[in-house]
């Protein structure tokens, strides 16, 4: 099996809610009903639901919550979807928009299918970049629904408390004994060392607060 990830420069109103911002669209679940139309909810992270929506949904609720917004409805596709049934390619959700465009990902049989998936969504789409692993085992499988969630996991962070976090993490901060101090995360920075525990502690919580209940 091969699992595919496909980036496209989006022109919908999902994606183009997320440009020269920090906002990020979340699509839980999306599926084709007829002639390009597709049925999905999702829920937005870091920006306010407003009329851009509206711009190609034919049907669409909202539900306004303390960090997300929920939408659902039906919207006109630009045949990604269609792309994804005709080739036989089974969606792995969820399916992002962020910074303007949109990112798929999607598991495929056979190399052939695959190769024709990306065929289909290029005729419609402008492609970034694309990339594929090959799938060997159920191991394959658990190791990219890891990933996917940890991808989930980090969306709550601002894009400092991420710049910061990961500083720490590749340097040794949170390693014991550490290898880089407080002093050297805050100078790379250009920020104060409580200022920097601040944004460590702030993304060990969100972090944290996705794998572990109260």
């Amino acid at each position: 099996m091969y699992f595919l990830s496909v980036h496209v420069d989006g022109d919908c109103s999902l994606s183009k809610s997320t440009e020269n911002n920090e906002s990020k669209i979340i699509i839980s679940n999306i599926y084709n009903i007829v002639n390009g139309t597709n049925s999905m909810i999702g829920y937005s992270i870091g920006s306010s639901i407003n009329d851009i929506y509206r711009k190609d949904f034919n049907t669409i609720r909202f539900s306004k919550g303390k960090y997300a917004d929920m939408f659902a409805g039906t919207k006109t596709g630009h045949n990604i979807m269609k792309s994804i049934i005709e080739t036989g390619g089974i969606p792995m959700y969820p399916f992002i928009a962020y910074n303007g465009g949109e990112s798929y990902f999607i598991m495929h049989f056979e190399k052939l299918s695959m190769m024709q998936n990306i065929d289909l969504i290029e005729k419609n789409n402008k492609i970034k970049y694309y990339d594929y692993i090959t799938v060997k085992s159920g191991d394959g499988i658990m190791d990219i629904s890891r990933q996917l969630n940890r991808e989930i996991s980090l969306l709550n962070l601002t894009a400092t408390e991420k710049k910061v976090i990961q500083e720490a993490f590749n340097n040794g901060y949170l390693d014991w004994p550490r290898t880089t101090n407080l002093d050297d995360i805050a100078k790379k920075f250009s920020i104060s060392k409580p200022t920097a525990l601040f944004h460590i502690r702030n993304a060990e919580r969100k972090i944290l607060s996705g794998l572990i209940s109260k």
